[in-house]
């Protein structure tokens, strides 16, 4: 009985990590820690499966990476935030491992959504920001009109909401408490068009499209395909944001980003990269000329981290990845009972797969909180026994 209680405060401290991810990391990782600590307490064991061991090798990798790293201390320090991925990524897969906590995310996810949501609705009629102490609340409106409401910045935000939209779609289709996740659904998407976000976008439509594939729904992916390019195309804002894709003058800073990579890449180690987050630290020394002053990443996740981990690191990275994916797509077809199980499963096929499009234009997994939830999401994935 006592190991219940551990292991049910462990639960709820978890769920409370999982709210505030896109918030505020100072938060989560306490939280996470004081799970972790409840978790042990519970006694609670599970075997290691292939996904498992891919996470440790990843973590390898970082290290690895961050032996012959051009700046040795700031790369261990960055690399930190996959040791909290990958505890976070365990937690989730001990304790999010029932039908009923299954729901209980997603129903915190639904309130996390609303939650952004109403703040960001509210801030794209009122333009209202909250800064105390230099410390963005609410963080203002970019000079072109796009939202963050409580998530720092647009990209985070974006990136949040295109995760989590085909989750709750996934559960408003289940049936059960179809008000509130329509409500969800339905906040976060008028949300997410006030972010004008291209990338996301991207992997929100893609997302969408092969999560109702999935579920063999093939006329309404259609449908959403088409409606999603005749709205790119017509609502202003969001045209010319995909307009300046195109536009050289525009998207320089990520051009030279691509630039400054690639001869990092060809001086330093192919093998172990030039160190976790090394490129921020040596973008000026490899930019062009004139224009030193450039991103703390590059804006493609693939090469970002072939840059900074090298080709085992990426390897690594990948394997978790496309092993995340698989699994989902396998376990969701052996299982047929409807349950909470089979739909988290379809709509995290969505999101993985969204994610993994969007960050062709970005690197979202280098945002901590954002990093935090889509290795939790990983966990799930891996504590589903489709036989069970």
């Amino acid at each position: 009985m006592r190991n219940e209680k551990f292991d049910r405060v462990a639960f709820y401290l978890l769920l409370g990590a999982f709210f505030f991810t896109p918030i505020s990391a100072y938060i989560v990782i306490p939280l996470l820690i004081f799970s972790l600590v409840f978790f042990l307490l519970s006694r609670k064991t599970f075997s290691l499966n292939f996904l498992d061991k891919a996470q440790f090798a990843l973590l390898g990798t970082v290290i690895l990476s961050s032996i012959f790293a051009v700046d040795k201390i700031h790369s261990f320090y960055a690399g930190t935030a996959f040791v909290a991925y990958i505890l976070a990524y365990f937690l989730a897969k001990g304790l999010f491992d029932s039908n009923r906590r299954l729901e209980s995310l997603v129903k915190v996810l639904g309130i996390l959504v609303l939650t952004v949501s109403i703040i960001g609705i509210f801030q794209y009629f009122t333009k209202f920001s909250l800064v105390i102490k230099d410390i963005p609340i609410v963080a203002p409106m970019n000079k072109n009109g796009r939202i963050a409401s409580i998530c720092y910045n647009t990209l985070i935000l974006a990136s949040l909401l295109g995760f989590s939209i085909p989750i709750l779609i996934a559960f408003f289709i289940k049936g059960e408490n179809r008000i509130f996740f329509g409500v969800s659904v339905s906040a976060g998407l008028l949300t997410f068009f006030f972010t004008f976000g291209r990338g996301p976008t991207i992997g929100l439509v893609s997302a969408l499209f092969l999560f109702f594939l999935l579920i063999r729904k093939r006329v309404v992916a259609v449908i959403i395909l088409f409606i999603s390019i005749v709205i790119v195309l017509s609502i202003e804002p969001l045209r010319m944001r995909f307009l300046q894709t195109f536009n050289c003058d525009n998207d320089f800073s990520r051009i030279i980003a691509f630039h400054a990579g690639i001869k990092m890449l060809k001086d330093n180690s192919i093998l172990t990269g030039v160190g976790i987050h090394n490129f921020y630290l040596l973008f000026e020394k490899y930019a062009l000329p004139g224009h030193t002053r450039g991103p703390h990443y590059i804006h493609n996740m693939y090469l970002n981290f072939l840059v900074d981990a090298g080709i085992i690191g990426i390897l690594a990275l990948m394997t978790v990845f496309i092993t995340t994916i698989e699994w989902i797509r396998k376990k969701y077809r052996r299982i047929k009972d409807s349950s909470s199980k089979e739909w988290i499963l379809a709509g995290l096929f969505g999101s993985f797969s969204g994610l993994l499009i969007h960050n062709l234009v970005d690197n979202t997994i280098y945002v901590m909180g954002l990093g935090i939830l889509f290795w939790m999401c990983m966990g799930i994935v891996s504590s589903i026994n489709p036989h069970s």
